[in-house]
């Protein structure tokens, strides 16, 4: 790929349920009744109707009940409505702008004697910073958002002690202000600060924003002492310190961004020593720490990144067992084990139970030697050092190490099950990934044993709730936002598509042609190499060497160099379903780290569609397209990428 002004980022797993086929982009949808819907995954369950007035849920419709005249009705054919999803905590959505000059004066260099100095070093901090003023979503990627169902998205900032304040916004097609659903929510936090000096520690990042809190509680003093009328200096225009007001009021709560339980224990000290009301985004180790949680009522808004997946060394013996006939072990028995010899331990020979018999008679064996031994007219060869010896083993690592492995990949994963157990709220966010990866990641967590309706309740009603917005979104009742989506089955089973989504009561229909099981459509495949070119590139483009399966899954390489001349190498994963793919790739360059959607369309040898980078602070998107290489290309002919 060539990557021309926007960063190098993440190809992310994209577990598109359906591609659409068109969408209502109407400023006010007209009246509609979506007839013949389930409101419970029970096959048996009523079969109602809703109508949607103005944007908003009107009535529920009893089985039977006829449709009101005038509105347009839309069959649901036994379809599962939900309220449609909301991503509680992502880092995308907005630009950040650079940085407004120091508050404060310069000092004056040229003076003899230096007596004065900035009083507020603000890097890190900006709790005033609103994302609603820098919303800027591209229409790529709302529709990705929209692919799985969700219709709101709540957008935090990142990478700041003190970030700013967080909004939410429906992903409707349609412009930003009409989109805004709450314009300033969390206040958001980080032990990280961007930008070089001051504050570069964890020591820092604490020390500075405690001397702010002090700072922030001193500015209110002062402007109490100065509106009643005492003689002081007048306070100065601070919006900043004002914004940290609100949390040390407990007017406001903040987020927190932790994920080691070091950090999240931190955040916890500070909320008791500040008084603060706060909720944990991030979380991967909250369940380490799921009473403390519990006990101080802090709600957790989790991000489902656990890493690649730890190859589970059990799973093939669990497998057979599970496939022998009833009544049948798969292995010895108790009488073949008595008689069956031990195991010789990895790595090591078995022992004989008589030494082995020579295979030539001593004499010749001397002659042999005598006859290799070197001359001096016949000087002894030079050992090769590099030569591995004839009975060199490779090397296994112990079934203990495998096993240990995987149990605490397991721990992470199993987070939200631990934190449900304990009472702790939570709900899911995407943070710096993906709508379809955190749909990705949900549906393992269901199949490793979270209830589904908890799940369903982590991305409708609890993060509504956390928002503020609970008379808004999250339930499918009268007066709430015509925000629902009509699923074939339940979203967290394989075979589940999407069929319509509605937005404030616009309607987005997504046809099931060559995607009924989620299978790529005859003659759709990716495997081979591929070259991406983007628009306004100036360098020569990246290749991908991938490989699809009968099933559609996707796995390769990403080559290319930067324009320093570093060579860089990344895996790829993925998915195609019908004609369409989604792939996503981890990149670490240098300690830069960055993700990459990219979904697409495949016909013959040719592909495109839309990639889009989420990097910390922002996000860019392009759009691409590719062709099938030669077999006799190679990825190491990439020269620069930028």
């Amino acid at each position: 790929m060539t990557f021309s002004s926007s960063p190098v980022a993440l190809l992310v797993v994209a577990f598109c349920f359906a591609a659409p086929l068109g969408a209502q982009n109407v400023r006010d949808p007209q009246p509609t009744a979506i007839v013949d819907v389930r409101l419970s995954s029970d096959p048996d369950a009523a079969r109602v109707g809703i109508v949607l007035r103005d944007g908003r849920i009107e009535r529920i419709l009893a089985e039977g009940e006829e449709p009101p005249p005038g509105v347009l009705v839309i069959e649901g054919d036994g379809a599962l409505a939900l309220p449609a999803f909301i991503d509680a905590y992502a880092t995308s959505g907005f630009e950040v702008g650079e940085r407004e000059a120091a508050p404060d004066m310069d000092t004056e260099v040229d003076a003899n004697v230096h007596i004065d100095m900035r009083r507020a070093n603000r890097k890190g901090l900006r709790p005033s910073f609103r994302v609603v003023d820098a919303l800027s979503i591209e229409e790529g990627t709302r529709e990705g958002y929209r692919n799985q169902g969700f219709a709101a998205l709540h957008s935090c900032p990142a990478g700041e002690i003190l970030g700013g304040l967080s909004a939410v916004m429906t992903l409707r097609e349609a412009s930003l202000r009409e989109c805004i659903v709450a314009a300033e929510v969390f206040a958001t936090a980080e032990f990280r600060a961007s930008g070089r000096g001051y504050p570069r520690t964890l020591m820092g990042y604490h020390a500075q924003l405690r001397q702010f809190f002090l700072d922030a509680r001193w500015q209110e003093q002062r402007l109490a002492r100065y509106a009643s009328g005492e003689a002081d200096r007048r306070p100065p225009f601070d919006p900043e310190l004002e914004a940290a007001g609100e949390l040390l009021r407990g007017e406001r709560r903040l987020l927190c961004r932790a994920n080691s339980v070091r950090d999240i224990r931190r955040w916890l000290k500070l909320a008791e020593e500040h008084g603060l009301r706060i909720a944990i985004a991030g979380g991967a180790e909250a369940w380490k720490v799921a009473a403390e949680l519990a006990q101080a009522q802090v709600p957790v808004l989790l991000e489902l990144d656990w890493g690649k997946e730890v190859e589970d060394p059990d799973a093939e013996e669990e497998s057979e067992a599970e496939d022998a006939p009833d009544g049948e072990e798969t292995g010895a028995g108790p009488e073949q084990d008595a008689e069956a010899e031990p195991e010789a331990e990895i790595g090591t020979e078995p022992t004989p139970d008589v030494a082995p018999e020579p295979t030539q008679e001593p004499e010749q064996e001397q002659e042999k030697e005598r006859e290799a031994a070197p001359t001096d007219e016949q000087p002894a060869p030079e050992e090769e050092s590099s030569a591995e010896p004839e009975n060199a083993l490779e090397y296994t690592e112990p079934i203990g190490v495998l096993r240990e492995r995987r149990r605490l990949w397991e721990l992470k994963r199993d987070c939200a099950l631990r934190l449900e157990e304990a009472g702790v709220v939570f709900a899911f966010g995407s943070s710096d990934s993906s709508s379809a990866e955190l749909i990705k990641g949900v549906r393992a967590l269901v199949q490793a044993g979270l209830d589904e309706s908890i799940a369903i309740r982590a991305l409708t009603q609890t993060p509504a709730a956390l928002l503020g917005l609970e008379q808004h979104l999250g339930e499918l009742a009268p007066g709430f936002d015509a925000d629902i989506a009509l699923w074939t089955l339940s979203p967290f089973k394989k075979k589940a598509h999407l069929d319509w989504l509605f937005i404030d009561g616009a309607a987005h229909e997504y046809k099931r042609e060559d995607q009924e099981n989620g299978e790529p459509a005859e003659g759709v495949d990716l495997t081979g190499g591929w070259s991406f070119s983007y628009e306004g590139q100036d360098g020569p483009p990246a290749t991908m060497e991938l490989v699809m399966d009968e099933s559609g899954a996707v796995t390769g390489t990403l080559s290319f160099t930067t324009p320093d001349g570093t060579p860089v190498s990344s895996a790829v994963e993925g998915n195609v379903r019908g004609a369409d793919f989604s792939l996503h790739v981890d990149l670490d360059i240098s300690g830069w780290s960055a993700k990459l959607s990219i979904e697409g369309q495949v016909d013959g040898d040719e592909i495109s569609g839309d990639a889009t980078w989420k990097y910390s602070g922002g996000e860019d998107s392009e759009a691409f397209d590719g062709k099938r290489l030669p077999e006799d290309d190679k990825p190491e002919d990439n020269k620069s990428v930028r």
